[in-house]
């Protein structure tokens, strides 16, 4: 579960990428096993709270562009999909969560504008602050190799 998030926390962080040590050759990537466990991380709230952000950014996509703006629901889909692709608690708390993020913003944003975009960016900075949380542990493990 912990390399999925690796996956999905690449892909929301972008920049990151440029990180990666050129001289990793195929087969070396690191399998579930290989990816350290850290106390830093609290994952049960960091994952949450990130399927919160991507819920209030929907919204705000949703609101704004209408409702061929999916980009931060596929998003979310690919956290389950990598987090929590059978059901049971997991899975419906971070359903739970999106939802949330969703309906939470709907109460507050009816229209679009300056302030909404304003709020877009923070919100993607934000999402970006909670995937950099869940990868800079599996970056500093692959530094002191």
């Amino acid at each position: 579960m912990r390399f999925a998030v690796l996956i999905l926390v690449l892909t929301l962080a972008a920049p990151a990428i440029a990180q990666v040590k050129p001289d990793v050759r195929p087969g070396d990537e690191p399998t579930f096993e290989d990816v350290p466990r850290t106390p830093s991380v609290n994952r049960d709230r960091v994952i949450p709270d990130l399927a919160y952000v991507l819920g209030e950014l929907h919204y705000l996509a949703y609101a704004c562009e209408g409702n061929h703006a999916q980009a931060w629901r596929n998003q979310m889909q690919e956290l389950l999909d990598l987090e929590a692709p059978a059901n049971g608690y997991w899975r419906e708390r971070l359903i739970d969560n999106f939802n949330n993020g969703f309906r939470d913003q709907q109460r507050y944003r009816l229209t679009c504008g300056a302030q909404v975009e304003a709020e877009r960016r923070e919100l993607a900075s934000r999402g970006r602050q909670l995937s950099d949380s869940l990868l800079a542990p599996l970056l500093a493990e692959d530094s002191t190799d």
